[in-house]
């Protein structure tokens, strides 16, 4: 079956970037439902043609969510499941708002990030409904629309999701050298406030009260948490206080980025940050942390390798590079972990720069990434059916 599908893409590869080029010359940043919403409308008019039904996950402030089920469903409890988000980085002012195809890349917003990986789940259902596969293999695909601004309307839904899936599949761009994901760092967001009492800066003693002051202590502190051995990410990216030179200032504020490989990990530096914000070394100053975003890491199961492991021995038939790789950045697959299921990620298209406007594609990725989903989807199925696939 493997050549019929190869076939099929072939004969559509065209297709498939006349699609891309429609999805990325359709804005859709995070911040804005009606431009997101026309581009879920372009997802499911390219789908209509297939028997997948559709469910729309209605929001207020950010785009609508996109569920699509294939016929398979209606006689299965648990479906393989696919996601993909809708939604970039890059609002209207960024002026990156193009798309170019140029000898073996191809240049837009979010062409890897994920309009790529789009492209590739669609093709992938169209592979499989060639074959007349739909209506036998249970598919669940969500494309959401808030994934870059932390999947705050969509994590109830892909963890519903994916605690009735067999194994997922998330469609971010693979790496450079092949690598798909089979393990992701967990990622919490922080915010220290320190408060100080304010007062003339020309009376001030050596003993002042100053949130400042009382924060330059604590970022110290805070970056020593760092320990690149244990690949432990701990970061003070932005800080802010005072209201100008001549006064003792009376607020600070600190925002934070952890970074980290397994969730005991992560307990372990929620803990110190909480000591060192409530520790303080200046005399009448308080700290406070509070916790502003949350990702779990995405560990590297047993499971996540065997799902790897049967995607690599796919790619090797088809003369295709796939790694293994634990990546630092966070994404809906580690949602998809967290409840439980097998999934790796990275089987979007390959490519690099995503979230700048030097973002490009390895042209010859994206039908070779669409064949590789497809296949694996389809063996995918005839493991489990076998019993043959998780233990």
């Amino acid at each position: 079956m493997i050549e019929e599908f190869r076939n099929f893409l072939l004969k559509n590869e065209n297709d498939q970037f006349r699609l891309l080029e429609k999805l990325v010359l359709q804005p859709s940043f995070s911040g804005n439902k009606q431009e997101v919403d026309k581009l879920g409308v372009i997802i499911s008019q390219e789908l209509s043609s297939l028997p997948m039904s559709l469910e729309t996950v209605e929001q207020c402030k950010t785009g609508n969510h996109l569920l699509f089920r294939s016929p398979a469903c209606s006689r299965h409890k648990n479906s393989i499941l696919l996601v993909g988000h809708m939604d970039t980085v890059f609002p209207p002012e960024s002026g990156f708002d193009w798309y170019r195809e140029e000898g073996k890349k191809v240049f837009g917003p979010g062409v890897i990030d994920m309009k790529g990986g789009l492209v590739t789940a669609i093709f992938a259902l169209k592979a499989l409904q060639h074959q007349d596969l739909l209506k036998k293999i249970p598919i669940t695909l969500i494309c959401n629309s808030d994934e870059e601004i932390g999947s705050p309307t969509s994590i109830e839904l892909i963890t519903e999701q994916a605690k009735k899936g067999l194994f997922g599949l998330v469609f971010e761009c693979g790496g450079l050298d092949g690598e798909i994901v089979t393990g992701r760092k967990g990622k919490t967001g922080l915010t220290l406030d320190v408060s100080g009492k304010g007062g003339h800066a020309a009376f001030a003693g050596s003993d002042k009260p100053s949130a400042v002051l009382e924060l330059a202590h604590k970022i110290i502190a805070i970056e020593q948490l760092n320990d690149p051995e244990r690949q432990l990410a701990v970061n003070v990216g932005t800080i802010e206080g005072g209201i100008g030179p001549n006064t003792i200032p009376e607020k600070a504020v600190a925002k934070i980025d952890t970074r980290y490989r397994t969730q005991s990990d992560g307990d372990i530096v929620a803990s110190s940050l909480r000591a060192i914000a409530k520790k303080c070394v200046v005399p009448g100053t308080t700290g406070v942390l509070t916790h502003t975003s949350f990702r779990p890491p995405m560990e590297q199961s047993m499971n996540n390798l065997i799902l790897f492991q049967h995607i690599k021995d796919i790619a090797d038939r088809l003369k295709i590079t796939a790694k293994a790789e634990i990546r630092s950045g966070v994404s809906d697959a580690n949602i998809m972990a967290a409840a439980g299921l097998p999934v790796v990620d990275g089987m979007g298209p390959i490519g690099d720069c995503d979230h700048s406007d030097c973002e490009y594609m390895i042209r010859e990725s994206l039908p070779l990434k669409t064949l590789l989903s497809t296949v694996a989807i389809a063996d995918g199925w005839h493991r489990i059916n076998r019993r043959t696939f998780f233990p």
